[in-house]
């Protein structure tokens, strides 16, 4: 088993209330040159969402996939939509249907993303406890990554210059009607 210590040693700590200190392109770059070639296509499938048969990452994949069929069987429940295809018939865990209920009951959809992302967070810390200093560790450090990427987009500003855009494109397009 691999260990990479002294990648590990160099990189800046995650904190899920924390900054993104830099991209997931930029971790990628990062260890490029100090990780083998089969580690480094993993990490870069964790970072695209590409199914992987790696255990760490299936096991995240899979807790991912549950929390989307809980998102889609709930929001269809919400929307009174009774279609076969929407109801969950996978595996169910109380933390994942809890979160989600409470996520969906929320009015701000700010705060209903950041209960979900909270929960992928966990998830990984749980899944990751005893890595730190191998590919497990890595892998986990570049899903907490994207997560902060994700994040970091949800800003005020940039928030309400896409509402301007998007208000200003109706306008624009009610007064050529």
């Amino acid at each position: 088993m691999a260990s990479y210590y002294y990648l590990v040693a160099t990189l800046p700590s995650l904190r899920y209330d924390g900054v993104l200190p830099f991209t997931t392109d930029t971790f990628l770059s990062l260890c490029k040159d100090q990780v083998s070639k089969a580690h480094y296509l993993l990490l870069e499938q964790a970072v695209s969402g590409v199914a992987s048969s790696h255990h760490f990452l299936s096991q995240y994949q899979h807790f991912a996939g549950m929390v989307k069929k809980e998102l889609t069987e709930a929001r269809s429940r919400k929307l009174s939509l009774s279609d076969p295809s929407y109801r969950n018939d996978g595996d169910k865990e109380a933390k994942i249907s809890d979160t989600v209920r409470q996520a969906l009951s929320s009015d701000d959809v700010l705060q209903a993303e950041m209960l979900l992302i909270r929960l992928h967070w966990n998830y990984l810390d749980d899944l990751s406890a005893l890595h730190t200093f191998d590919i497990e560790g890595l892998l986990s450090y570049a899903l907490k990554l994207k997560m902060l990427q994700r994040k970091s987009l949800f800003t005020r500003e940039e928030g309400n210059a896409e509402f301007k855009r998007l208000f200003s494109n109706i306008q624009t397009e009610i007064e050529n009607n």
